[in-house]
C-alpha cells in the first residue's frame, strides 16, 4: 500500500475528503508508520475526524470498499435531504485495517455431520482454518494435544470433550472477562455452553451450588458426559470467538488508542468513532484505555459485539462495573448503539460462546437468561437506568433521536419495519440509510 491517502472522496460543492486506510497487526502494533504520519500532519486542517472500524472476516481491500460505500452513503443522503454543510466543514476520514480471520463467523455455518475435510467439503475447510487459528496461541504440547483430539472429527466422546474443554480454556480465557467483569467459566460451563451450540437441551442445574452442570433430570453431569457426543467444531467455533474478542481489545488498546490520544490531544477536530461488531469494541478499549485531553465528538455501535452489560456501574448485582463505564464520560454526544432482533449471530450464538462464570445469580444458566449474556448489539444494553434509553429506529429525513436528557446512551431498536423491511436485517447489514442517518442526527450533518 502507498503511504498517505488510499483515496479521495467528494463531498459538497467539489470539494473532496482524504481517507486514511491504517493497517494493525494482532498485537495492535502499528503497519502503516509513514500513511500514520501524514495523516497526524493533516489534522491541523481537519474539522471532523471520522474513525472507522470493522468487525469480522474483513481482508484489507473488502474493508476499505466497506468503508467507502459507508462514508459514500452518509455523503449521499445529505444531499437526498438537503442537510446544510456546517461553515468550514474539512472531513478527513480513517479506517482502521486489523487481523479479523479470512473465514466467516463460526456461528454463521452450523455443523454438518459429514466427514470433515473431504473434497468439496466447506465446513471441513473452516474446520481447518479454524483449528490453525486457534491452536496458534497454544504451546507446543497442548498444540498437539488438542489437534489430536479433533483432527478431521465430527465427534468426541466425554472424557475427549473434557480434556479438549480444558485445553482451550487454559490458553484462551484465563483473566476475567474485561466486559462485564465475569470471571472465567468452568470447564463445565464450557461443556454446557458447547451442548447447546450441538443441538443438545441446556443443561438444567439441580441447585444453586450446581450452576453449569446438569440438573437431576438429566443427570449429575455435563451434557457430554451424559451419553451426548460432541462436534469438536462447534468448540472451535468458541475459541476462535474468545480469541477475537481478546484481539479486537488489544487492538484498540494499543494502536487505536494512542491514535484517539494523538487526535483528541493534538488537533481541535471533532472525533466521530463508528464500529461494527468486533470492531466496537476496538473502538470502546481505544477510549477505556487512554486518558484523552477533551471527550471524543460521537460514537456509533453498529451491531456491537460486546456484553450488554459493559456500561453498567452495578453489573447484574455483582457490584463491579462494566469495562466500559469510562467511555461514557469520554464522548460529548450519547452514544447511538444499534441492536436488532434479526441478528441471529449476537441474539442465538453470542450468549453461548462467550458466557462466562456466573454474574451473580449461580442458580440461572445463560440458556434461560441470555439477558446475562446477551451482546450490547442482540438485546441493547443493560444497567444503565436513567442513563439509558432505547429508541425505535429513526425514519430517516423525519425523524431524530433526543439526544438531550442527560441520556449516556441510546440504543436503537432496528427491528422496527420501515418501507417493508427490518431498519436491520442482520447482523452485517450496517451500511443503510437507517445507519446513515443515525450518523447524521449525532454529527448535526458535520
Amino acid at each position: 500500500m502507498v503511504a498517505g491517502p488510499f483515496r479521495q472522496i467528494p463531498i459538497a460543492g467539489g470539494a473532496t475528503a482524504d481517507l486514511y486506510v491504517l493497517r494493525y497487526d494482532n498485537a495492535g502494533r502499528l503497519r502503516s508508520p509513514r500513511t500514520e504520519s501524514q495523516l497526524k500532519e493533516s489534522l491541523g486542517a481537519a474539522s471532523d475526524v471520522f474513525l472507522f472500524s470493522h468487525g469480522w472476516n474483513n481482508i484489507f481491500a473488502t474493508a476499505a470498499e466497506r468503508y467507502r460505500g459507508f462514508i459514500e452513503g452518509y455523503i449521499q443522503q445529505r444531499q437526498q435531504y438537503s442537510l446544510p454543510v456546517p461553515t468550514g466543514y474539512r472531513p478527513l476520514m480513517i479506517g482502521l485495517i486489523w487481523p479479523s480471520t479470512d473465514f466467516v463467523l463460526p456461528w454463521e455455518a452450523g455443523p454438518k455431520i459429514a466427514a470433515a475435510g473431504a473434497p468439496g467439503d466447506p465446513e471441513g475447510a473452516q474446520a481447518e482454518q479454524m483449528l490453525s487459528f486457534v491452536t496458534e496461541s497454544l504451546e507446543p504440547d497442548a498444540d498437539a494435544a488438542l489437534t489430536e483430539l479433533v483432527d478431521a472429527r465430527t465427534a468426541l466422546d466425554a472424557g475427549e470433550a473434557r480434556q479438549a474443554a480444558e485445553i482451550v480454556l487454559t490458553a484462551l480465557w484465563p483473566d476475567a472477562d474485561p466486559d462485564d467483569g465475569a470471571p472465567p467459566p468452568s470447564v463445565d460451563e464450557v461443556l454446557a455452553s458447547w451442548s447447546a451450540m450441538n443441538g443438545v437441551d441446556a443443561p438444567v442445574p439441580a441447585d444453586p451450588d450446581d450452576f453449569g452442570t446438569v440438573g437431576s433430570a438429566i443427570g449429575t453431569e455435563p451434557a457430554a458426559a451424559a451419553g451426548s457426543s460432541l462436534d469438536p467444531r462447534n468448540l472451535l467455533r468458541m475459541a476462535t470467538v474468545w480469541k477475537m474478542k481478546a484481539r479486537a481489545g488489544q487492538v484498540g488498546a494499543s494502536g487505536a488508542g494512542p491514535l484517539v490520544r494523538h487526535i483528541l490531544g493534538h488537533s481541535t477536530a471533532r472525533l466521530h468513532l463508528v464500529g461494527h461488531s468486533f470492531g466496537a469494541r476496538l473502538l470502546l478499549s481505544a477510549l477505556a484505555s487512554q486518558q484523552p485531553a477533551r471527550p471524543a465528538r460521537s460514537m456509533l455501535l453498529l451491531q456491537a459485539a460486546v456484553n450488554r452489560w459493559c456500561f453498567a456501574r452495578n453489573v447484574a448485582g455483582t457490584g463491579y462495573a462494566g469495562g466500559y463505564v469510562p467511555v461514557l464520560d469520554r464522548v460529548e454526544r450519547p452514544i447511538l448503539t444499534t441492536f436488532s432482533p434479526h441478528d441471529e449471530a449476537l441474539t442465538k450464538a453470542f450468549p453461548l460462546a462467550v458466557r462466562g462464570g456466573h454474574l451473580g445469580e449461580p442458580d440461572v444458566a445463560a440458556f434461560s437468561k441470555p439477558e446475562l449474556y446477551g451482546a450490547l448489539g442482540g438485546l441493547g444494553p443493560a444497567g444503565l437506568g436513567g442513563l439509558g434509553a432505547t429508541e425505535p429506529a429513526a425514519i430517516p429525513g423525519q425523524e431524530d433521536y433526543d439526544l438531550g436528557s442527560g441520556r449516556k446512551v441510546i440504543a436503537i431498536d432496528g427491528g422496527r419495519e420501515i418501507d417493508g423491511r427490518p431498519a436491520i436485517s442482520g447482523h452485517g447489514d450496517i451500511s443503510n440509510p437507517v445507519t446513515w442517518w443515525a450518523l447524521h442526527c449525532l454529527t448535526g450533518s458535520g
